[in-house]
C-alpha cells in the first residue's frame, strides 16, 4: 500500500521549505522562546478547574485568569502548543468533519501571549518575521485583515512589515472584533490570510466581500489570528479599557501544516496520514481524497479526539462531556461499518496514534492500553444500541405511515440523534427509503434547545469575571486560604455582588476550603458588624474564590463588611477530612487488591459520604470488595501518620507520588504521605484537608461498587458515624428480618434459603395447574366453538376476565389445538383489551397471525404485532371488545370462505 511522507520533498508547490508536523510545532515555540516567552505545557483537554468548559477549546482557555487580571504566575510573555477539542458552534458542526478538508473535532492551537508587556507593534512584527523569514511563506500570498478603526494595527503592518499596503483589509465586529463572552475582555484582532488560488484571478478576488478574504472562497485561508485585548465589554454594552493591555494569539497547527507541506488538505499533511494509511491497511480499504475517503478522515479525527480525552480523564456517558465523547465514537463507529467493519474497529487504531503522537503527548503511550479497553467496550455497546435504533426508527416510520404523515417529526428525528447516535441525514435517508421526508425545522430546533442549555454554564462564568455588578471594596483578587490551620479566621473582603437571593464574596484570607480536588466546597457563617451571612458553598472560577452566602441578618453595606470574621461549619469539615483521608487509603487498597492498572477517575468527598471513580474492567468480586474494606480499616486501626510537604512537580513525581491523569498542576504542588518516609502505604498530590492521621477516620464502610462508564467502576463509602450508622441500620434491619421469620441470630440465611426455596416450589406447582386449567378450558373452548371446513379449523371467542399469566397459559394450550386452524381470541384485564391471534402452519400459507393482528388493532386503536403463528395487541378500548370479534369473523369468513 502507497504512503505518503510529508516531510521528503525539499519544497512545496508555494516554494516553501518543507517541514514535518513535529518541526512545524518545535520551530513555533522555539521562535517565541527567542523573543523571551517561557514555554508553558498543554493543559489537560479536560479543564478540570473551569466549570464553564465541557473542554479545553482554545489556548487562552488555561491563561482566563492572567488576561482577567489575575497573573498569580506573574507571567509576562508565554508560548504554547493547546491540544483542544470543539464540536458545537457555527464553525464546528460534528457532521462536517470529516466531508471537508478542515473541519476537525480534536486540533492543535499554536499560540503567544503578553499580559500587559509588549502590544500590537511586536505581535505585528514576530508574526510577519517567523511567517515570511523562518517559515518562508511567499509574501505575495498573505493577506491580513484589521478591525475597521484600528488604525493602529495598520500602521503597525505598515512599518514593521513589508506587506503590499494593498492587502491590509479592514472589516467590521463580525470578523475582527473578538469577545470572550457577552461581557468582559475584548478587542480588535489581526487575523493573517494565505492565498491557496491561482495568481491569475487573485487581483479579481481577493477584495471581494463573498468571494474575497473574510468571505466564501476556499482559496483564502485563515492561519493566525491576533487579537489585542485592550476593553472590557460591559453588561450595557459600552466599552470600559482596560487596566493593561493584553496579546492573545492563535494558529491552527493543522491548517498551518498543510500550506508548508503544500498538500491543500490537513488530512494530507504528516499529522494525519498514518493514522489514515493505518485505517486502510486494518479495514482493507484504499483511501480516497474525495467522498470514498470520507470514512478514513473522520474515524483519523475522531480516533484523536477519543484518545485525547479520555487520555486525561474523560469516559464516554451520558452527560457532559461523555455524552459528547459518546456522540463522537458512535458516529466514528458507524463510519467503520461503512468500511465494512462492523466488528469492534476504532480500538485498533489507538497504538498508531500513540506510536505517532506519543513522544509529544506521552500520556498518550502512558495509557495506551486503558484508551483502548475503553474505546473498544464503548464500540460493543454501541453495536446493540444500533440494532435498537434501527428497530426504533421502524416503529417510528410505521407509525408516521399509519398516521397519514408524509414527515417524521423532528422530535423524534433528535431522539434518534440524541440517544442512538443517528445523525439526520442518516434518518433522511432511511425515511425517504420509506416514502418519507424528516421534519428539518423542528429537529433544528431541538438541537438549538440542547445547544443554548449548554451555553449557560459558560454565560454566568464571564458575566461576573471582571468589575461590572461588584461593590469593589478593595483592589485584587487573590485570596490566601489559612483553612489548614484554623477554622476561624478574619476575613477582609475584597469585592460582594448579589446574585438574586445569593450573595457571592471575595475576601484576601479565608479559611473556607473552595471546592477541587473532588472535595466540596465548606460551609458556614460569615459575621460583621450586625450582619451575618451563611456560607451555602465555596468555588473557584477561574483562579477567583467565591463564597456563596445567604443573608441571615442585617443589611449589606460596604461598612457592614469592613470587618468581618468565617467560621468554617466544624463538623461538616470534620467529616468531610475522614471521606477525604479515606479516599487516599481506599486508592492504595485498590492498587494493591486489584492490580497496579487501577488509576483514579474522580472523586467526589462531602461530608455525608465519599465516591471513588477508577480503572477497572470488571466488576469487583464479593471477596474483592471483602478485601479492600478490611485493608483500608486495618490500615485505620495501625493509625498512621498523615503528613504534607510541599515540592516541585518532578521531585513529587520522582518520590512516588500519585497524580491524577488529566490534572493540571502548577510548578509548585502538595503531597499527602499516610505512614513513615519510606515505608508509605499512600502518597499522592492533593491539595485537599486531611486528617492527622488516619485514626481519625474511625471506621470505613463500602456502600456498593457499580459501572459508570466503559472501563471505569464506582465505589460509593461512609466513614466515621456515617459508618456505624449504616451498619446500626443494617443490624437492626437483619433483627427484623430473623424475628419474622423466628430465626436464631446467624441463622437468618438459613431460613431465608428455605423459605425461597418453598416459594419457588410453590409457584411451580401453581403454574403447573395454570397449564393444566388452560389445557382443559382451551379443548372445552374449541370443541363448543370451533369451525371446521375443508380440513381447517376456525375460532373467534372472548375468554372473558382473565389476567395476563393466564392468557399466555390458554394461548399456550390453544396453540397446540389449532395445529391445523386459526383463532382469534379478546380478553379483559383491569382496563386493558387484550386481542390475541394463532394460526397454525398449515393454514399460514393463507392468512398469518402477524397479518390479522394489523387488520383487527386499528378496529379497538390497539398496537401490537408478532409472528406468523403468534401475535396480540393490547389497547385502553374495553368497550370495542364486540366489534373486534365481529370484524374476525368477517375477515377469516373472507379468507377461509
Amino acid at each position: 500500500m502507497q504512503k505518503t511522507d510529508a516531510s521528503k520533498s525539499p519544497s512545496t508547490a508555494f516554494g516553501i521549505p518543507r517541514l514535518s508536523g513535529d518541526q512545524i510545532r518545535q520551530g513555533f515555540i522555539d521562535f517565541f522562546k527567542s523573543k523571551g516567552h517561557v514555554y508553558v505545557p498543554s493543559a489537560p483537554v479536560v479543564p478540570h478547574d473551569d466549570p464553564t468548559l465541557l473542554f479545553t477549546n482554545a489556548g487562552m482557555n488555561q491563561f482566563k485568569s492572567a488576561l482577567l487580571g489575575e497573573n498569580r504566575e506573574g507571567w509576562k510573555r508565554v508560548a504554547n502548543s493547546q491540544k483542544c477539542i470543539r464540536v458545537s458552534g457555527k464553525h464546528n458542526d460534528l457532521d462536517e468533519v470529516g466531508r471537508d478538508t478542515y473541519h476537525h473535532t480534536l486540533f492543535e492551537m499554536l499560540g503567544n501571549w503578553s499580559f500587559g508587556d509588549y502590544y500590537k507593534k511586536e505581535a505585528i512584527a514576530w508574526a510577519w518575521e517567523l511567517l515570511t523569514e523562518v517559515w518562508k511563506l511567499p509574501k505575495d500570498r498573505l493577506f491580513v485583515t484589521v478591525y475597521k478603526t484600528d488604525d493602529e494595527a495598520v500602521d503597525f503592518w505598515k512599518s514593521e512589515t513589508d506587506i503590499d499596503p494593498s492587502r491590509i483589509l479592514r472589516f467590521a465586529e463580525k470578523e475582527n472584533f473578538w469577545e470572550m463572552g457577552e461581557v468582559g475582555p475584548c478587542g480588535p484582532c489581526s487575523e493573517i490570510h494565505f492565498d491557496m488560488g491561482d495568481e491569475a484571478t487573485r487581483a479579481a478576488t481577493f477584495a471581494d466581500p463573498i468571494h474575497g478574504v473574510n468571505g466564501t472562497n476556499a482559496r483564502y485561508i485563515e492561519i493566525w489570528n491576533l487579537v489585542f485585548m485592550q476593553f472590557e465589554r460591559m453588561s450595557g454594552g459600552e466599552l470600559k479599557p482596560l487596566k493593561s493591555k493584553n496579546v492573545d494569539t492563535g494558529m491552527g497547527f493543522e491548517r498551518v501544516a498543510s500550506i508548508i507541506q503544500g498538500v491543500g488538505s490537513n488530512y494530507e499533511t504528516d499529522v494525519f496520514r498514518p493514522l489514515i494509511d493505518g485505517i486502510a491497511e486494518l479495514s482493507g480499504t484504499e483511501y480516497s481524497g474525495g467522498v470514498e475517503g470520507t470514512p478514513h478522515r473522520v474515524i483519523a479525527d475522531h480516533i484523536r479526539a477519543l484518545s485525547f480525552a479520555i487520555a486525561d480523564g474523560a469516559t464516554p456517558g451520558n452527560e457532559g462531556r461523555g455524552y459528547v465523547l459518546r456522540r463522537i465514537l458512535r458516529r466514528a463507529s458507524r463510519f467503520a461499518r461503512n468500511l465494512g467493519r462492523r466488528e469492534p474497529f476504532l480500538y485498533r487504531i489507538v497504538p498508531i496514534l500513540a506510536g505517532h503522537m506519543g513522544g509529544v503527548y506521552p500520556e498518550l503511550r502512558a495509557r495506551q492500553d486503558y484508551i483502548a479497553q475503553v474505546i473498544r467496550s464503548e464500540e460493543e455497546r454501541f453495536g446493540k444500541t444500533l440494532d435498537q435504533g434501527l428497530d426504533r426508527f421502524a416503529k417510528v416510520a410505521k407509525q408516521a405511515q399509519e398516521k397519514g404523515q408524509s414527515a417524521i417529526e423532528g422530535a423524534e428525528v433528535f431522539t434518534l440523534y440524541d440517544t442512538y447516535g443517528f445523525p439526520s441525514d442518516l434518518t433522511r435517508l432511511l425515511a425517504e427509503e420509506q416514502g418519507l421526508s424528516i421534519d428539518e425545522a423542528g429537529y433544528k430546533q431541538h438541537m438549538e434547545e440542547q445547544r443554548e442549555r449548554a451555553r449557560g454554564a459558560a454565560k454566568f462564568g464571564t458575566a461576573i469575571a471582571g468589575d461590572e455588578g461588584w461593590t469593589i471594596l478593595a483592589p485584587g483578587l487573590d485570596t490566601e486560604f489559612v483553612g489548614y490551620e484554623t477554622l476561624e479566621t478574619e476575613m477582609p473582603i475584597l469585592r460582594y455582588r448579589e446574585e438574586g437571593d445569593t450573595v457571592l464574596i471575595v475576601a484576601s484570607r479565608t479559611p473556607f476550603y473552595a471546592e477541587s480536588g473532588g472535595q466540596v466546597g465548606d460551609t458556614g457563617l460569615i459575621k460583621g458588624q450586625g450582619v451575618v451571612l451563611r456560607v451555602l458553598d465555596t468555588v473557584k472560577l477561574f483562579d477567583m474564590v467565591l463564597h456563596k452566602c445567604d443573608l441571615l441578618e442585617g443589611l449589606l453595606t460596604p461598612e457592614s463588611l469592613k470587618k468581618v470574621t468565617g467560621v468554617v461549619d466544624a463538623d461538616a469539615r470534620a467529616a468531610a477530612v475522614r471521606n477525604h483521608s479515606a479516599t487516599h487509603l481506599l486508592h492504595a487498597a485498590l492498587r494493591e487488591i486489584l492490580g497496579s492498572h487501577v488509576q483514579q477517575q474522580g472523586s467526589r468527598v462531602a461530608p455525608e459520604g465519599l465516591r471513588f471513580d477508577f480503572t477497572h474492567f470488571q466488576p469487583m468480586t464479593p471477596d474483592e470488595i471483602l478485601k479492600v474494606e478490611l485493608r483500608v480499616n486495618r490500615k485505620i486501626q495501625e493509625n498512621l501518620s498523615v503528613s504534607h510537604s510541599v515540592h516541585g512537580i518532578e521531585e513529587a513525581k520522582n518520590m512516588g507520588a500519585m497524580a491524577l491523569f488529566g490534572e493540571k498542576y502548577g510548578d509548585r504542588v502538595r503531597v499527602i504521605r499516610m505512614g513513615a518516609i519510606g515505608d508509605e502505604f499512600s502518597l499522592e498530590l492533593c491539595g485537599g484537608t486531611h486528617a492527622a492521621a488516619t485514626g481519625q477516620i474511625g471506621f470505613f464502610k463500602i456502600i456498593s461498587e457499580s459501572s459508570i462508564a466503559a472501563g471505569v467502576r464506582r465505589i460509593e463509602a461512609v466513614t466515621g458515624e456515617g459508618a456505624l450508622e449504616l451498619v446500626n441500620k443494617r443490624f437492626h434491619l437483619l433483627a427484623e428480618i430473623g424475628a419474622s421469620l423466628k430465626a436464631k441470630p446467624g441463622d437468618e440465611p438459613q431460613k431465608v434459603l428455605e423459605l425461597s426455596q418453598r416459594l419457588r416450589a410453590s409457584e411451580k406447582e401453581l403454574q403447573e395447574l395454570r397449564q393444566q386449567q388452560a389445557a382443559r378450558q382451551a379443548q372445552t373452548l374449541f370443541k363448543d366453538k370451533a369451525k371446521h371446513s375443508g380440513g381447517v379449523s376456525r375460532i373467534v371467542a372472548t375468554l372473558g376476565v382473565m389476567d395476563k399469566d393466564a392468557q399466555q397459559a390458554f394461548m399456550d394450550a390453544m396453540a397446540a389445538e389449532l395445529q391445523e386452524g386459526v383463532g382469534v381470541f379478546t380478553a379483559v384485564s383491569g382496563d386493558s383489551l387484550s386481542i390475541h391471534a394463532v394460526a397454525g402452519k398449515s393454514v399460514q400459507n393463507k392468512i398469518k397471525a402477524g397479518d390479522l393482528i394489523k387488520e383487527l388493532a386499528p378496529v379497538a386503536e390497539a398496537k401490537g404485532g408478532g409472528r406468523p403463528d403468534r401475535a396480540q395487541a393490547g389497547s385502553k378500548a374495553v368497550l370495542k371488545e364486540a366489534l373486534v370479534l365481529q370484524e374476525a369473523e368477517r375477515i377469516l369468513s373472507r379468507l377461509l370462505g
